[in-house]
């Protein structure tokens, strides 16, 4: 007949049969009755220590799997091991691949112990199983110690010790231990109760004030973390410094509209728009002020659209509006105007007023394009077809667009490849003095020896070069071969005077510049007199802090600078003396009509008068007839250059010219002294 097992007991009834027991075991009862009366009362408590060490292991085991914590888990693992009546363990994961961890205790066999098993999850989501096997003598050893006799209680004093026992137990324990039971449940379903009053000084009912302080502590905590989490939402979708809805939510809501859009046959209108030449805001007044500008920006973005509509910072300087409802064009354009004036208006930033202009770019849904990210993309194209017409202004996207940005992103690969490939040349145009006719220089100019295209001229390249921030590689590049050349003439006693080298806006600003020119002039020997930088007058007008310091570098190193195309840009004569150039290089536009057109002779004249005021010598650009020349000559300017002297020519071509020039000269001038 199999023996009977006492079923799983609650706390209550464990501790009344024992008391029970306890008080009815006769004390004078026969050894085996004590024995089986300690039995009983034992079992349950044994029973319940090894679920309770099931329970704690299993417990401390879901944090270790939960986060793949392999050594967490084997340590979690030891330390149940460590409990005296453990014999072996086993932790078999849920996880694909994990390999099974079996821990045993030397020199037992855990298959004759009791086998007890539980899940192991977290959250509902299973992590595992753990089995422990336990020991099945540690009953018999435990009732091996507690042998002793016991004392015959009287009827009377069994009945009396009895009810005392029950009378106290339901009140100083039953009673509590309920109500600490429907306190842990309202604190587990986070039910809004009123706290009990606990007016017990014993340990329960510090247990009962203990609770009550963590269940305050809990409602708070969980207060807080609804509070971080709506918090850590906000960060998360909205742009920290101006508030607006950030790129993660701009597409959300983009997406939805466009849903919503194409089921009511409905368009939509986005508008992505690019603050012009932001960057020099910052690099002028700072960032602080730049951030206080795109904040003001964005408070007029979102007072010149409807409710409605949704105004996202996508990135730095770059805005999108989302206009809903957009049936008209015209009433876009009219949008796009009220914005365009609204951030044009003037701000007054650390005592100053600034201005900026914008650029942007329409598309239209589902006209444009059906797909939001299409959407923004046609929108980013039409932007920049806005900043290549001047900026300042509104463009809608035309289907052609893609075909310009897929041709400028050809030119740009191949722009890579022609550096990496050496298809890059220099051709060398001279500069003669107007009176003598003796050569004073060269012009260094790029040419791109393309294997499809052909001889590419600059004025087709340098701007994407620009674009994709290869202007400065090719920059470089430049440099170091006009150094190269003017060592190789110098060896071969070519009398090419002062090589002249471009560079872009771009290029001039970088911080590479003066250190590879340092560099080139160190590697090929380059004297300061042989090498001068030209820049044209935009140089001179934007981040003038910037420019001022390159330029008292250059002129550190003994390098002269020439401003080119000058009298085509807005600069000031006060820049053009602080920046003290050693010339200037009228534009060949001014050149073109002389002497016939009036405008032209005066300007010319003025410009020829200033600089000699200044000290400063005068190239004329784009001298092709003998009218041009001796006008020129005959109003004071000092080096001509143009096809009427030489068109640009390859390094080899321009040296025999420099020798049959010089030759020339010195023959003149013995000629001269003669006479």
């Amino acid at each position: 007949m199999p023996r009977l097992r006492w079923p799983s007991l609650s706390i209550r009834t464990t501790v009344l049969l024992a008391i029970l027991a306890a008080v009815l075991g006769p004390a004078l009862a026969l050894w085996h009755v004590d024995q089986a009366l300690t039995r009983r009362a034992n079992e349950p408590l044994i029973e319940q220590s090894r679920r309770a060490v099931l329970s704690m292991t299993a417990a401390a085991l879901v944090q270790p799997l939960w986060t793949i914590d392999t050594d967490a888990a084997t340590a979690v693992a030891k330390q149940a091991l460590a409990e005296p009546n453990v014999l072996g363990m086993q932790l078999t994961e849920k996880r694909p691949l994990a390999p099974v961890l079996r821990l045993e205790r030397p020199g037992e066999r855990p298959e004759r112990g009791i086998a007890m098993k539980t899940p192991i999850a977290h959250e509902g989501e299973p992590l595992g199983e753990l089995e422990i096997w336990f020991d099945p003598d540690q009953l018999e050893r435990s009732l091996s110690e507690r042998r002793r006799a016991t004392l015959q209680l009287a009827a009377l004093q069994v009945v009396m010790t009895g009810l005392l026992l029950l009378a106290v137990l339901y009140r100083r324990v039953l009673q509590p231990v309920e109500r600490l039971k429907s306190q842990a449940s309202a604190m587990a379903s986070r039910e809004v109760v009123t706290p009990p009053v606990w007016r017990q000084r014993d340990e329960l009912g510090q247990l009962g004030h203990h609770l009550n302080d963590v269940h305050r502590q809990i409602g708070t905590l969980f207060d807080q973390l609804e509070q971080q989490k709506a918090d850590l939402q906000e960060v998360a979708l909205h742009d920290g410094l101006t508030g607006l809805p950030n790129r993660m939510l701009f597409q959300e809501l983009l997406a939805q509209a466009a849903a919503n859009a194409r089921r009511d046959g409905g368009r939509l209108a986005l508008l992505f728009i690019d603050l012009d030449r932001f960057k020099s805001v910052n690099d002028t007044i700072g960032h602080a002020c730049g951030d206080t500008l795109l904040q003001i920006v964005a408070n007029r973005l979102r007072a010149t659209v409807r409710e409605s509509d949704v105004v996202c910072r996508h990135s730095g300087d770059e805005f999108i509006v989302l206009l809903r409802e957009a049936n008209a064009w015209d009433e876009v354009a009219t949008t796009a105007d009220r914005m365009l004036k609204a951030i044009e208006t003037p701000v007054f930033v650390k005592f100053r007023d600034i201005q900026v202009s914008a650029s942007i770019g329409i598309s239209m849904f589902p006209d444009d394009a059906d797909d939001p990210e299409a959407l923004v993309r046609h929108a980013d194209t039409a932007m920049y077809e806005s900043k290549h017409l001047g900026r300042a202004r509104f463009s809608f996207y035309r289907a052609e667009l893609n075909s310009q940005l897929h041709a400028t992103l050809q030119l740009e690969q191949e722009l890579k490849a022609g550096l990496a490939g050496d298809q890059f040349t220099l051709h060398y145009q001279p500069l003669v003095s107007a009176r003598s006719g003796q050569i004073l220089g060269c012009e260094a100019l790029i040419r791109w020896q393309h294997p499809e295209r052909g001889m590419v001229p600059p004025m087709q390249f340098i701007g994407a070069a620009e674009q994709c921030g290869l202007i400065s590689d090719i920059g470089a590049w430049t440099i170091r071969t006009a150094c190269a050349q003017i060592a190789r003439w110098k060896q071969d006693n070519v009398p090419f005077g002062t090589v002249a080298i471009n560079v872009s806006a771009l290029e001039f600003r970088h911080h590479r510049l003066v250190d590879t020119l340092t560099q080139a002039m160190i590697d090929f020997e380059v004297r300061p007199h042989e090498l001068e930088i030209e820049i044209t007058e935009s140089v001179l007008m934007t981040d003038t802090e910037t420019t001022q310091r390159i330029v008292d570098d250059l002129h550190h190193l003994g390098l002269r600078l020439a401003v080119d195309d000058f009298g085509t840009g807005y600069s000031s004569l006060a820049y053009l003396k602080r920046l003290r150039p050693s010339k200037i290089k009228i534009d060949r536009s001014f050149v073109r009509q002389l002497p016939e057109d009036e405008n032209d002779r005066v300007l010319v004249q003025a410009v020829i008068q200033l600089a000699v005021a200044l000290g400063i010598r005068v190239v004329a650009e784009g001298v092709e007839t003998e009218a041009q020349r001796a006008f020129l000559r005959d109003s004071g300017c000092n080096v001509l250059q143009g096809y009427l002297i030489a068109r640009p020519q390859p390094a080899e071509q321009f040296a025999r010219f420099a020798i049959e020039v010089g030759a020339d000269a010195s023959s003149m001038s013995t000629a001269m002294m003669s006479i």
